[in-house]
């Protein structure tokens, strides 16, 4: 059985060539929106409303047109 390295890699885990690519991602240097979670989470919770409001309408739509 072979020992592992004790030693981190360049890559910045001890997965290897994923989590260099993965870490590219959250870097200042990536290109792209960058959006907060905060805002992600807003937005998101925003849709589901929307979503639920958008049902409940169509509910009542279709119960009045009877």
């Amino acid at each position: 059985m072979r020992r592992r390295r004790t030693t981190m890699s360049s890559g910045g885990g001890a997965s290897g060539g994923a989590a260099g690519t993965m870490l590219q991602f959250y870097t200042d240097d990536a290109p792209g929106l960058k959006i907060s979670l905060n805002v992600v989470l807003v937005m998101s919770i925003g849709f589901i409303a929307f979503v639920a409001i958008l049902h409940v309408m169509g509910k009542l739509y279709f119960v009045r047109k009877e």
